[in-house]
């Protein structure tokens, strides 16, 4: 790879995060690279990846030297923020459970090795896409790195971000968030596993979204871009009150608007009003 940097994302004194794109590939397809300036964190890193094994090794597309740094290259993900996109008012149990079950699943595939999947969840770089599905991000802080950190560190760490994700509904008297508040105050989460069995078998019943719900969720899914558009509408009203105020006092009057203010007083040359 060839790397170019687009876009620097954070920096501390232990590693810095960039998003890059590789000259000779003419797709365009963005990267997120983790350059690592402590050598022990870097030893740290490459020992945990080789302890988690061949699948976790799959998980980093690239890692090289460079100029004294190591660099860690992984996919690049849109950033979508759990705790900037999602709204737990706006949403139903159902569909909170849902995001929930979604989360554990996104851990669960992720095959990262559990140091750093635990630090992708202590750092809350989860992602919560339009259809509510969940994926996990790569802007990570490294210097908290414990290469003894284990599957039951994650589990419970997960499930301390669902709880966040279930506060909301409390009013509800949701099961789920009863059992896992329950449950994280114990650290009793040993796997992802019992973790999933824990809500899918405490989720609400599915039914019916209301209509109240219903609109806050398409207001809330859609805000962003209704933002735009009221935007652009804003901008080319302000510019044709200018024009307007321009046109008015240099000729005294505003053409266009004749085609609403008395629009067949005169036609041509000839006055309809003598």
């Amino acid at each position: 790879m060839d790397l170019n940097r687009i876009r620097l994302v954070c920096k501390n004194d232990v590693n810095e995060v960039t998003v890059c794109r590789d000259i000779d590939d003419m797709s365009g397809t963005l990267y997120t690279v983790i350059e690592v300036h402590d050598h022990t964190v870097a030893r740290d890193f490459l020992r945990a990846l080789k302890e988690a094994g061949p699948a976790a090794e799959e998980s980093v597309l690239d890692t090289f030297q460079k100029d004294g740094v190591f660099c860690i290259v992984y996919p690049y993900v849109r950033e979508r923020p759990m705790n900037a996109f999602y709204r737990g008012d706006a949403v139903s149990l159902n569909e909170c459970e849902d995001i929930c079950i979604n989360t554990i699943l996104a851990c669960m595939a992720s095959q990262l090795p559990w140091p750093i999947l635990y630090l992708l969840l202590e750092q809350r770089q989860v992602h919560l896409a339009k259809d509510n599905s969940v994926y996990l991000g790569y802007t990570v802080d490294l210097a908290g790195l414990d290469v003894t950190k284990t599957e039951q560190d994650c589990a419970v760490q997960c499930a301390r971000i669902l709880l966040e994700l279930l506060q909301a509904k409390t009013s509800q008297k949701a099961v789920s968030f009863l059992l896992l508040q329950k449950k994280v105050g114990k650290s009793s989460y040993h796997k992802f596993t019992e973790l999933y069995k824990d809500v899918r078998i405490a989720a609400a019943p599915k039914e019916k979204r209301g209509l109240i719900n219903t609109i806050k969720a398409w207001y809330y899914r859609n805000k962003d871009g209704m933002f735009r558009i009221l935007l652009v509408i804003s901008a080319i009203l302000a510019i044709l009150a200018l024009v307007s105020l321009i046109t008015q006092l240099l000729f005294g009057d505003v053409p266009w608007l004749r085609v609403f203010l008395r629009s067949f007083e005169k036609i041509g040359t000839e006055s309809l009003l003598q």
